[in-house]
């Protein structure tokens, strides 16, 4: 059986929900289809579940990304999808409170978002199916055709003009056609995720920074507001597979931090934290979201980037503009600024003792740094703290 679309979306998370929804809402002229492998409209949730509030990053990175990201809030995030307000940033480092600081940010019901956004778009004329698993892709005449796999055992082929992987990373849009080059071991996160119960205040989001727990990430705590917490741990992935487990890594956060897990098993998925992949697309294929690189690399955060992806790729395909040199202008800045900082940073990420060789040197550098990194500020003085803090970690790097 051969299926015929004018854009096949694979992948139905917030950067393909989002794409399908923007086409249709938009006025698109042509058919629209979204797969997606998991079974469930939308499950499961590896994530922290952090939105920002509208006014939290405006001081921070520059205006027109700024008036983008607040489209992508303002089109997805209803009242009834936010299950705790958070107000406090508090900032933990080896075991020890670093800092308190302002972090006015949204716990939110992932699923119901995504869920939320595909209605719109199921609503607008899309056509979504899930359960569906693209296998390969390859060029066919003058568009793309891929073979998928439903959940019923049937097999069949979708022709399609053109092709948008917003499937994770590695997109198999990215393999099949070899787009890009890909991240080093050394620019993937092994990230954790369950729900955990223990007492930590409602209203304040909880950040560790400890190589013996996350070597070349951060342990977190984002309370839902029902005494209930999403908590995860993110391991640099050239590390998480070295002899060990990345959910041994978890479980010492849980028990070291007075957690109690609620589900029966722990999820897991590999993040990109090297910035923005060397390409966005080839002629008519194109990559969204984790697929092309968009997780902020200082702090994770990936819903907001990845429908930021989405909403560039939809006014080029809408306005017949380029999406490489949208990107470019106004992701690539920060997300190249967020990938300095992180690696500038990286010493003390992987070294225990080094990290606490540089909060006896200035642990309220290092607070003001990584909170600034974790707001993904563009501002100069930021970049000046970073190059005064870097010349640190080296120096302190040469005695850890």
């Amino acid at each position: 059986m051969v299926v015929k679309t004018d854009v096949l979306i694979i992948g139905g998370g917030p950067a393909g929900s989002y794409l399908a929804r923007y086409l249709v809402k938009n006025g698109f002229n042509g058919d629209v289809m979204l797969i997606d492998k998991k079974s469930v409209i939308y499950a499961p949730i590896i994530c922290g579940e952090l939105l920002p509030s509208e006014d939290l990053l405006k001081p921070w990175i520059n205006r027109d990304l700024y008036e983008v990201l607040l489209t992508t809030l303002r089109e997805t995030l209803r009242r009834e999808f936010i299950v705790n307000e958070i107000k406090w940033l508090r900032l933990v480092i080896n075991d020890r409170d670093i800092a308190r600081m302002p972090f006015r940010t949204y716990v939110i019901d992932k699923a119901a978002l995504i869920r939320g956004v595909l209605e719109d778009a199921i609503n607008g004329g899309a056509k979504v199916h899930f359960g569906v698993t693209a296998i390969k892709c390859m060029v066919k005449d003058d568009g793309y055709e891929c073979l998928v796999h439903d959940k019923d055992g049937g097999e069949y082929v979708i022709n399609t003009k053109a092709l948008v992987g917003a499937d994770a990373y590695p997109s198999i849009v990215d393999l099949s056609l070899g787009i890009t080059n890909g991240f080093s071991a050394e620019d993937l996160i092994i990230a954790t995720s369950s729900r955990a119960r223990g007492k930590y205040v409602d209203n304040e989001a909880v950040i560790i920074m400890d190589p013996g727990i996350a070597p070349g990430g951060f342990a977190w705590v984002f309370p839902r507001g029902d005494g209930t917490h999403n908590i995860g741990v993110g391991v640099r992935n050239n590390i998480a597979w070295r002899g060990d487990n990345p959910l041994n890594y978890h479980m010492l956060f849980i028990n070291r931090y007075g957690l109690e897990g609620i589900q029966r098993s722990v999820l897991m998925k590999t993040l990109p934290i090297g910035g923005l992949l060397n390409k966005y697309g080839v002629n008519n294929a194109y990559l969204i979201g984790d697929a092309v690189g968009s997780v902020i690399p200082t702090n994770g955060a990936g819903i907001n980037p990845a429908m930021i992806t989405a909403h560039l790729l939809g006014e080029s395909l809408m306005h017949g503009s380029n999406y490489p040199a949208l990107m470019d202008r106004l992701l690539r800045p920060l997300m190249n600024r967020m990938v300095m900082f992180r690696r500038a940073g990286d010493p003390l990420l992987m070294s225990r003792n080094a990290m606490e060789t540089a909060l006896r040197v200035s642990s309220g550098l290092m607070a003001s740094s990584i909170y600034e990194a974790t707001l993904s500020s563009m501002r100069v003085s930021t970049f000046v703290k970073f190059l005064i803090g870097n010349l640190l970690i080296r120096l302190i790097s040469s005695f850890a």
